[in-house]
């Protein structure tokens, strides 16, 4: 039986320039590929690496997405980007983001793309909760309500039978415009997923 490993989250925070700089960075991978991601198109991005591929949505401030390499046996979720500067994060008010979901498909190294988020801040109460819809049967996953500190956020999450998930994410880009983070079941890798998405 093939043993898969899973190298865990990846995260990349940069904070905003005092000019407004920003973009998502520069990215990594686990096996030593640079990618600018400054540099690529909006939207749904991906490309070969040294060992693997990298594929994800692509925003103006943030990225979010997932790598796996070539034998499928290492896999990494990830989300990076210009954080909004704390002084920039609204007191009061909502903001709904929508955007996409992406996870790895374990069995047969594919990264799947074609899933949808919906994030929910309450700027007030600093609050943050949500939904995440992946096809597959019990893949849709509840963003209980968390804490948002500052410009990240973080809380529990759920799919059917399974309330082990944990979620971590952040608001990008000038006025919070954006958002983007990752879900992590400790017991089931299975369905950990990379999300973000636009306010609207």
């Amino acid at each position: 039986m093939k043993k898969l490993f899973i190298i865990g989250i990846s995260s990349l925070l940069l904070a905003a320039c005092g000019s407004g700089g920003g973009g998502s960075g520069v990215a990594e991978t686990p096996d030593g590929t640079r990618i600018n991601l400054n540099l690529s198109d909006n939207g749904l991005v991906g490309g070969q690496t040294e060992d693997g591929k990298l594929v994800g949505w692509n925003q103006d401030s943030s990225f979010y997405g997932a790598w796996v390499n070539n034998s499928n046996q290492v896999q990494e979720l990830r989300y990076q980007g210009t954080l909004t500067p704390e002084k920039d994060i609204p007191n009061s008010g909502k903001a709904t983001y929508y955007g996409n979901a992406v996870r790895n498909d374990s069995l047969t190294g594919d990264i799947i793309t074609d899933g949808t988020s919906r994030v929910t801040v309450d700027f007030g109460n600093k609050t943050v909760s949500g939904e995440i819809t992946m096809p597959g049967l019990r893949r849709d996953i509840t963003l209980h309500e968390g804490r948002l500190s500052g410009a990240q956020y973080s809380g529990n999450a759920s799919v059917l039978g399974n309330s082990s998930g944990r979620y971590e994410g952040g608001l990008f880009g000038a006025n919070a415009a954006e958002t983007a983070g990752v879900v992590k079941f400790d017991n089931n890798s299975s369905l950990d997923t990379a999300f973000g998405g636009k306010r609207y």
